[in-house]
């Protein structure tokens, strides 16, 4: 019986021993250093012919937010995300009903002012100014032949005033005449029918605009409305974009921004698409450096026609600087977190983190400028998955 209970009190002490060494800060780091699966190189001193990679983000040439110029209820959406249209395709039509009325309404009102009582009231017009014009001469030869007759005692101051009195009335009738048909001829009947034509004018082209064309040739990426909904001119329907060309703008330091031209033809690599690097032209580089990032922007357009490249993609664009000596190592080697570049040095099977100051790259190989010396064995896969500290399985 005693040895029964002296071996229950041992199994109680050794399941409280790992209990606590699991808990402790050795069994935490035992737990943290999980062992991973790696393949090593060799740094080793060299030259490396090719130049410095600069990254951005690629964007489409040209793209365009359609925005409808009124305001209207969605009749139909031939496109959806994904179709391909041609400058000039239909996009969105709305619905037309009470504009067309419009239409129609202006447009009878313009002829009736071009072809109704305006030409009436001139005719009206120019009779009322020959009566006038007749009175008036009348009154006008009245009143030089009794001013005459006044002069030579023959008639009364009374019978002349008479006279002058009718010749200012019929003066006045005949220039009242005059400025009528003036304001007919110059005024009522041109602005009456330029305002006609103006309204049918504006009717129409809000007619026509219900229906949204593509501005550009492209492929559309994003579509913000369905049929039946209400369109309106201050949020875009449809977004086009132009995939046959894109561009890349990196920026570029004060020692290589002089190596590099417009028209200038340069390697760039997009991984997420092919290993194979694309061939872009420069066709833009900045006479002034950003303020803030003291690097002089540089624009390279890549031809796209199988539309393999998408905006927002990672691009590299190998800047051709001339050849660097130093310490090289494969590109996947190198790790870069909040701007700092970095590698896993292996020793004795442990790995240890250790920043380094990269220099140019030919797309496969690249120097490593300090942090590391000739001879010294680095991690080259699945660098994401290590942590300083622990221990690693070389498989090569």
């Amino acid at each position: 019986m005693g040895n029964l209970f002296r071996i229950a009190i041992a199994v109680m002490l050794l399941a409280l021993i790992n209990t606590l060494a699991a808990c402790s800060p050795i069994g935490k780091q035992a737990r943290d250093h999980d062992t991973v699966t790696v393949s090593k190189v060799t740094a080793h001193n060299g030259r490396l012919s090719g130049g410095t990679v600069a990254g951005g983000k690629l964007e489409a040439l040209s793209s365009a937010n359609v925005v409808p110029k009124i305001a209207g209820k969605v009749a139909s959406i031939p496109v959806d995300v994904g179709s391909v249209v041609a400058e000039g395709d239909l996009l969105v039509s709305l619905d037309a009903a009470d504009l067309g009325a419009l239409v129609d309404l202006y447009t009878a009102q313009l002829d009736k002012a071009r072809n109704s009582d305006l030409p009436a009231q001139k005719n009206q017009a120019e009779l009322t100014l020959a009566n006038a014009e007749s009175s008036f001469k009348t009154a006008e030869a009245d009143y030089q032949r009794n001013k005459q007759l006044r002069d030579a005692s023959v008639i009364s101051a009374q019978l002349f005033e008479q006279s002058e009195k009718q010749y200012i009335q019929a003066k006045a009738s005949y220039e009242a005449a005059q400025n009528s048909l003036n304001i007919i001829i110059n005024a009522t009947i041109p602005e009456t029918i330029h305002q006609s034509e103006a309204q049918l004018k504006k009717a129409q082209a809000d007619f026509a605009n219900t229906i949204i064309k593509a501005p550009i040739s492209g492929v559309v990426t994003a579509r913000y409305i369905n049929s039946g909904e209400m369109a309106s001119t201050t949020q875009p329907v449809i977004t086009l974009v132009n995939l046959e060309t894109v561009v890349v703008s990196v920026n570029v330091n004060e020692n290589q921004i002089n190596k590099v031209n417009v028209g200038q033809q340069l390697k760039v690599r997009v991984g997420s698409v092919q290993n194979e690097p694309f061939t872009g032209t420069v066709t833009n580089i900045a006479f002034a450096a950003n303020s803030s990032s003291k690097a002089y922007p540089v624009k390279i357009q890549i031809p796209n026609p199988q539309h393999v490249l998408k905006p927002g993609m990672f691009a590299e664009v190998l800047l051709n600087t001339g050849d660097e000596d130093g310490i090289i190592i494969p590109r996947e080697a190198l790790a870069t977190s909040e701007e700092k570049s970095f590698v896993w040095v292996i020793n004795n099977g442990v790995v240890a983190r250790r920043e380094v100051v990269a220099g140019q790259t030919d797309g496969k190989n690249v120097v490593i400028k300090s942090g590391l010396k000739d001879g010294e064995e680095v991690v080259s896969t699945n660098i994401d998955s290590l942590k300083d500290g622990m221990k690693v399985i070389v498989q090569n």
